[in-house]
């Protein structure tokens, strides 16, 4: 419920705060003077955009500030947990400035937050009827959207909302995969391709490294042959006696030596071990130059591998190791397309239980609109009535169709509201003074399963007078037994019948205008009633009012 309401530099209002207490509550006032600019700072507290416009001329920002109450259990305490914004208290502030150039800052219980999620939690609070509202109730969504407040529970609309995207998700599963299918099977020749070209190569991480060394061995053979030789020559000797006969010779030598002075053991050991580890060397030498024998054919079949390997490096590479990962790829790929028909038939079967689940909760969402519609037709026609449309018919089809997110049927608010007239949709036949007492009756239907604690009426009165107005007031009054209901008006059958008044008045001081709010009592309030009446303050009047106050 809205306790206080806050105003400051918002367009012809400079500072006003507005007391509000639970019932019935009416604001009245000339036209012109400021009704509809208290409506549009209400707005800004329940999110609606800002524009920098709104901001009173000459100062800095505009500044609009909210107190509310809520119950436990609540809608709206439900969603401040959800967001990490309740109070203790119970208790929900929210501040809404707006800069002169444009920016706004949007705070719910001293943390900012986004505009988005205050107008999500501004439809909790406050449920507005108004001409732009009446606009809502002429589209088939708001029409869908009060005969599911009515019909349905919130646990309902969940199952069907989860059930739904359930079915949406495997639809587009199945549908991605098959797309998958169709794309793989014009790549899947060439996928082919490619891996049979990889694994024909039987190829072997490092093998070009290793080839290039060898062909490079290769190419300089002749020199490496030459060095090679005249280093074993050297060793082994020819004609003459090699490094190896002199070495031994040393190494006998030593020997003798060593047997007359044990000094000289390590040396001869030393030079014995030299001796051994240069002839061993020499036959590496030896063996080395046997390999270096090569046919002509053998050198072509390496160079051609190496040249295979360079292209393939070329295509798949950049590296020898990227090459038989892309193979690895391709053949992942080639065994996937192989398990499609698989994973299509269990996609195909996880679709159908969806729709199945499907199928359940739209035939029960059905069932309930039918059963809610044919209660709510009953209890507005019996508003209607009471609000002076006798003849009136009201009907609201429910029409199987194609399942949404909001359903499976087609909502329509048929109306005659005369007798003898036909049937029709509400946007094509009512008239905008039917429209407010339509929006009423529903509101009135709507009492007990509607959430809202405040309801606003702007202009509800439109189009009405006499009896019609009088009913429409009663209805008003009833609604504030339960909600705290405002409502702008300019009827005094509706005034009269307010717990609480409050007038807008408009007043020129210093070259400024400035609007205000206030709440009125006693003579003042005879006094606005009496204006409303006939425009006057006559003595006629003002006794009119005074019998209609006393009523």
């Amino acid at each position: 419920m809205l306790e206080r309401l806050e105003v400051r530099n918002y367009v012809l209002i400079s500072s006003l705060v507005l007391e509000m207490r639970g019932g019935f509550s009416v604001i009245t006032g000339e036209t012109g003077s400021g009704k509809s600019i208290l409506l549009g700072a209400l707005g800004l507290i329940l999110g609606e955009r800002a524009r920098a416009d709104i901001v009173r001329e000459g100062e800095k920002e505009a500044v609009v500030n909210a107190l509310f109450s809520y119950e436990r259990n609540s809608r709206v305490e439900a969603f401040l947990k959800e967001h990490e914004l309740e109070d203790e208290e119970l208790s929900l502030s929210i501040q809404r400035v707006v800069r002169a150039n444009g920016r706004s800052i949007c705070n719910i219980n001293g943390l900012n937050v986004t505009r988005e999620l205050l107008e999500e939690l501004g439809g909790y609070l406050v449920d507005v009827s108004s001409q732009h509202a009446h606009q809502s109730l002429l589209r088939a969504d708001g029409q869908r959207h009060v005969l599911d407040t009515y019909s349905l529970s919130a646990e309902e609309r969940l199952r069907y909302t989860e059930a739904y995207q359930k079915r949406r998700e495997c639809e587009n599963e199945l549908s991605s995969l098959k797309s998958e299918q169709e794309k793989r099977e014009g790549e899947l020749d060439y996928i082919s391709f490619c891996l049979k070209e990889i694994e024909k190569a039987n190829l072997t991480e490092g093998e070009d490294e290793v080839l290039s060394e060898e062909l490079k061995r290769i190419s300089s053979s002749e020199f490496l042959a030459q060095q090679v030789s005249d280093a074993q020559q050297s060793l082994r000797g020819g004609m003459e006696s090699g490094a190896i006969d002199e070495l031994s010779r040393a190494v006998s030598s030593l020997k003798k030596a060593f047997s007359k002075d044990e000094s000289l053991k390590e040396l001869s050991a030393r030079l014995e071990s030299a001796s051994i580890e240069i002839e061993d060397i020499s036959d590496s030498l030896r063996d080395y130059l046997s390999s270096l024998t090569f046919s002509e054919s053998e050198l072509e079949e390496k160079s051609a591998r190496l040249a295979l390997l360079q292209r393939l490096k070329k295509k798949y590479g950049p590296s020898l190791e990227n090459v038989i990962e892309k193979g690895e790829k391709y053949r992942e790929e080639i065994e996937a397309y192989e398990s499609f028909e698989e994973r299509t038939a269990e996609a195909e079967r996880r679709l159908a239980e969806a729709q199945k689940n499907l199928d359940i909760e739209c035939d029960n969402i059905h069932r309930r609109r039918v059963e809610g519609a044919e209660r709510l037709e009953r209890e507005t026609l019996e508003n209607l009535k009471l609000l002076g449309m006798v003849n009136a018919s009201f009907r609201i089809a429910v029409e199987p169709s194609r399942p949404s997110m909001s359903g499976p049927d087609t909502i329509t608010f048929l109306i005659a509201a005369n007798r003898g007239e036909k049937e029709g949709p509400l946007s094509q036949v009512a008239s905008g003074g039917e429209l407010s007492r339509v929006m009423l009756a529903l509101k009135c239907a709507l009492t007990v399963s509607d959430e809202v604690d405040t309801l606003l009426f702007d202009e509800v009165d439109a189009g009405i007078g006499g009896q019609v107005a009088s009913c429409v007031a009663e209805r008003l009054e009833a609604l504030g037994r339960n909600h705290q209901v405002i409502a702008i008006t300019h009827l005094a059958q509706i005034a009269a019948k307010a717990d609480d008044h409050f007038t807008v008045t408009k007043s020129v001081e210093n070259e400024r205008t400035f609007s205000n709010i206030s709440r009125i009592s006693g003579s003042e309030r005879v006094t606005e009633i009496a204006r409303l009446l006939s425009g006057d303050c006559e003595k006629i009047s003002l006794d009119h009012a005074r019998r209609m106050l006393r009523r």
